[in-house]
């Protein structure tokens, strides 16, 4: 495990604005904004870029839904076409 630094509330801490998922090959590139404060300009607005992979991004939903109470979306089996037509 890699030592941190303490935790500086002025840095580490702030509301979500708003994230943005775009496909980067094997992996995805997640972006994620933030902010400390009610933003009053760009500077004010913090984003982060992650790159994670397929299944990373699988457990993070399912645990974002899990912490939410909520259950994720069941996939819809392809209607008797769909699978005729998909092979």
């Amino acid at each position: 495990m890699v030592d941190t630094p303490e935790t500086d509330p002025e840095r580490d801490f702030g509301v979500l604005l708003g994230w943005k998922a775009t496909p980067a090959g094997n992996q995805t590139l997640l972006t994620m904004q933030s902010t400390r404060k009610t933003p009053q300009s760009n500077d004010d607005v913090r984003e982060f870029r992650y790159f994670i992979t397929k299944e990373q991004a699988v457990l993070l939903g399912n645990y974002l839904y899990m912490v939410a109470g909520e259950t994720p979306p069941r996939r819809k089996r392809p209607g008797l076409i769909e699978r005729i037509f998909s092979r």
